[in-house]
């Protein structure tokens, strides 16, 4: 995004009405989405939009980037900007640190002592040290690409699940972080759930008991480790370790309903993020097929998949058959690529 239109977006006042480029999609907005400003922070070059699709957003305001958006004056006026002609800048890669202090690239942190508080909390994975800046560069989740002081990183602490918590509100809690960015303490609570359900001596309410119920549960925690690989996108050791944990989940949650389209699509996903291969490839599209052919009230099979995933299914799809055509080494499906929706059930 070029500096002019940086700074027309800085100008607009609370009310005035913004749109997402096209080719920006992301779990809860995508390109087209139109809102209002509720308050723009020119100073952390980002701001919080109340959606028009609250089905895609929620209900409550968003904080966007201002390279996710544009001015949108008059309502309805979409435009897509390919990848190719975006005028974003571009990091010189090559001159950055892989490690430096007690840091190393890829590592994840949490953000602290901010004066912009509103990042503080927040998680983040670090891309390299900028020797001459003296600053890490930080891909923020949920957010842009941003440069920080050593000082203002530190490592996570190790997800706690608190003992005694009921089923319910251990997936309402991984739910939550998920949510917030919060992968690796959703993966924490959604395992603690799965663990209970799956303990034969413990007894639970009929409802919980219902293998459509750990499905869920698997097909959540599926996403959380897709959206893993996504981040780690470059180091394959580790993203195909994220893949295949997910490759698991989904697998699991088809084996214990096969009606849901969701799950299938993570399948196709998170094959497609392990090491290339023809027979792959063909696993993906099975997957990927029969979530397709899915319906918001049930399809072929009785197979359910709701709408807002159709479009993005296709396009891995797309990719899967492209995979199988070349058979060449490719990273796992972007997000520029393929839209993640992880709207948790």
């Amino acid at each position: 995004m070029g500096v002019e239109a940086m700074a027309d977006l800085a100008s607009l006042p609370r009310g005035e009405r913004v749109r997402v480029l096209g080719g920006k999609n992301f779990e809860k907005f995508h390109g087209g989405m139109e809102g209002t400003i509720v308050e723009n922070n020119a100073e952390s070059r980002n701001m919080r939009v109340q959606f028009d699709d609250v089905s895609t957003s929620g209900p409550e305001p968003l904080v966007v980037g201002y390279r996710h958006l544009e001015h949108a004056p008059n309502q309805g006026g979409y435009r897509h900007v390919k990848k190719d002609e975006s005028k974003a800048e571009k990091t010189d890669t090559s001159a950055l640190l892989k490690e430096h202090g007690t840091f190393k690239s890829m590592q994840l942190v949490r953000l602290q002592g901010l004066q912009t508080t509103e990042l503080n909390g927040r998680l983040g994975r670090l891309q390299g040290f900028d020797k001459h800046a003296q600053r890490w560069q930080v891909q923020v989740r949920g957010g842009e690409k941003r440069s920080f002081k050593e000082e203002n990183l530190q490592v996570p602490q190790k997800p706690e699940v608190p003992l005694f918590t009921p089923i319910e509100q251990l997936k309402e809690h991984g739910n939550e972080c998920v949510k917030k960015w919060e992968y690796e303490e959703a993966i924490a609570f959604y395992s603690a759930a799965i663990d209970l359900l799956e303990d034969s001596e413990v007894g639970h309410p009929p409802e919980l008991m219902d293998p459509k119920y750990l499905a869920v549960l698997h097909n959540n925690r599926a996403q959380c480790f897709i959206s893993l690989c996504r981040e780690v996108q470059g180091e394959d050791t580790l993203a195909r370790k994220y893949a295949m944990r997910a490759n698991l989940d989904a697998a699991k949650a088809i084996e214990l309903d096969p009606t849901n389209g969701k799950a299938h699509y993570r399948r196709g996903c998170a094959v497609l993020g392990m090491a290339p291969s023809a027979s792959r490839s063909k696993e993906a599209i099975r997957h990927l097929e029969v979530a397709l052919a899915g319906r918001a009230s049930g399809g072929k099979d009785g197979v359910v998949l709701p709408n807002s995933f159709r479009n993005e299914v296709s396009k891995l799809l797309d990719l899967a058959k492209g995979r199988l055509d070349a058979c060449t080494e490719a990273a796992v499906p972007d997000v520029e690529q393929c839209r993640e929706n992880c709207r948790q059930q």
